[in-house]
């Protein structure tokens, strides 16, 4: 599946500045087409809430609860914002939301269907953390000039120019270290694009300057992580956080097909699938080396009951040449049987004693006629069995390895082995 993807700018939509096309991926034999649009963060603010609980999945319901719980924290009106839920949020429990302006997205997203390019999904630049509440995030960005830190830690997710933001972020911290140092993570990994990379390992030591030093301490464990834009859009990518919801949404078919593509191309190469990877195909394996084994038993089953009957054929009647030991077996005891007189399930003698000895009193045969070219049969004509003899009458021929068919008053009896 191949990838398109188009950052949409900061201004509104009025054809000066349109989205631009930052990416194109193509996986090798790739049929179907996907269009990512991604939000700069600057476009977006984040709010945290608490579901409550029975909260329905249904669009217009879902919709109206959100515009209820963020009517206070939303200093625009609801109508005017595009509101969207993490993925996999569960009813009665917290979940991040994010918010843009509607009227900008919208503007921008036609721009797209104009240029014959329709959204699949819309990837947020950056997003909060969706673990803990305590985790710590943070992503420095923009150019040297003006550099803006992006937080998201126990006080919620804000976003403020570089110095005032780790002023901010500092008092922050100290305020925590009273309440209790371990609550402050370790090892936190802080974002920055590759052009503040030198500004944000600054930044990083002016906020151990700026802590006490119990904080300070525990900062020593922080580091910068330069991080190209590209590879942040995937890493927003992999949350799985998809803008397109509501009015936004493509339509139902799509939507799932996108999705399903999504999974399978995350389960095909992502890293931590790779054990998932190894265990299904050790699994079809295992599962074509028994296939085969079996097969193998089995065709060896086979050749030994073929080898069987030819030598019993062979010691039975030595002067035949094997060529069908099960059809040459039953010619030559046919031919047994024929010689010695003994009556078999073709003759006609025989027929008409398992007849004679099946028919319930009272019942009577107008006619015979007895065919022995070819397949043999004998039918008998005049026979008014009622619904309860005739099954009876079948049963007790089928014990004599005869087969009886009714068809009206007529009856065709044929051998079992000659039964079509």
């Amino acid at each position: 599946m191949s990838t398109l993807l188009f950052t949409l700018p900061t201004q509104a939509a009025n054809g000066s500045t349109p989205p631009q096309h930052v990416l194109s991926t193509h996986e090798a034999g790739a049929r179907d087409k996907e269009i990512w649009a991604i939000v700069p963060a600057t476009a977006l603010s984040w709010q945290r809430i608490e579901l409550p609980a029975g909260l329905q999945r249904q669009t217009q319901r879902l919709q109206t609860a959100l515009h209820s719980l963020l009517e206070e924290p939303l200093l625009d009106d609801a109508d005017a914002v595009h509101m969207a839920l993490q993925p996999n949020w569960q009813a009665g429990q917290s979940a991040w939301v994010a918010v843009c302006n509607k009227a900008w997205l919208q503007g921008h997203l036609a721009q797209l269907q104009a240029g014959g390019h329709t959204v699949h999904r819309i990837v947020p630049e950056w997003t909060p953390s969706m673990g803990d509440a305590a985790d710590i995030s943070a992503w420095i960005g923009g150019t040297p000039a003006d550099a803006q830190l992006w937080v998201h830690d126990a006080q919620g997710t804000w976003h403020l120019p570089l110095q005032a933001g780790l002023q901010h972020w500092a008092d922050q911290l100290n305020k925590m270290a009273s309440t209790g140092i371990d609550k402050l993570a370790l090892n936190v990994a802080v974002l920055a694009d590759p052009a503040v990379a030198d500004l944000a390992l600054k930044a990083l030591s002016t906020l151990q300057a700026q802590t006490h030093s119990a904080v300070s301490e525990r900062l020593q464990s922080w580091r910068i992580q330069v991080t190209p834009a590209i590879s942040r859009y995937r890493q927003a990518a992999d949350t799985q956080w998809d803008l397109a919801q509501f009015e936004f949404a493509a339509n139902g078919s799509a939507r799932w097909r996108q999705a399903a593509q999504r999974i399978w191309q995350n389960l095909l190469r992502h890293p931590e699938w790779r054990p998932v990877r190894w265990c299904a195909g050790l699994l079809v394996a295992s599962q074509l080396v028994g296939l085969n084994m079996a097969a193998w038993q089995l065709n060896a089953q086979v050749a030994s009951q073929k080898e069987l009957q030819k030598n019993i054929l062979k010691q039975s009647f030595p002067n035949v040449v094997v060529v069908d030991a099960p059809l040459q077996m039953a010619k030559e005891l046919s031919l047994l049987q024929s010689a010695s007189g003994t009556l078999t399930s073709r003759d006609l003698e025989h027929a008409l004693q398992a007849t004679g000895a099946a028919l319930p009193a009272g019942q009577s045969i107008t006619g015979i006629d007895y065919t022995a070219q070819g397949q043999v049969e004998t039918k008998l004509q005049g026979l008014q069995l009622s619904g309860a003899q005739a099954p009876a009458f079948a049963q007790a021929l089928r014990a004599q390895q005869l087969d009886a068919q009714a068809n009206g008053a007529q009856w065709r009896i044929t051998p079992l082995k000659e039964a079509p």
